[in-house]
């Protein structure tokens, strides 16, 4: 599978795309998770574009998350295999 070049990372061992998922994941997981399971009652039109918003930042901040583990995995090893969808090729 041919991934696209990002320019937010500068090649392999390049760590930075897993912070900012980390980020990403630590602004958005809590507050989804509050308006999915407890919604305020009053809340109106508002909870579902917020629920959408928030699940949208979820997955791109679980895609930064994978980008960065992919820079950072060593080739030959159980990640770089899992995440480079070789898994059963040995």
């Amino acid at each position: 599978m041919k991934w696209t070049n990002w320019s937010i990372s500068k090649g392999p061992g390049d760590f930075l795309p897993i912070i900012i998922g980390g980020l990403i994941m630590l602004m958005t997981v809590p507050p989804f998770v509050m308006v999915l399971w407890v919604p305020d009652r009053n809340s109106g039109i508002i909870g579902t574009p917020l629920l959408v918003i928030l699940g949208i930042g979820a997955v791109i901040g679980a895609a930064f998350i994978v980008l960065g583990i992919r820079l950072c995995s060593y080739p030959g090893s159980l990640l770089y295999q899992l995440s480079h969808g070789r898994v059963f090729w040995k």
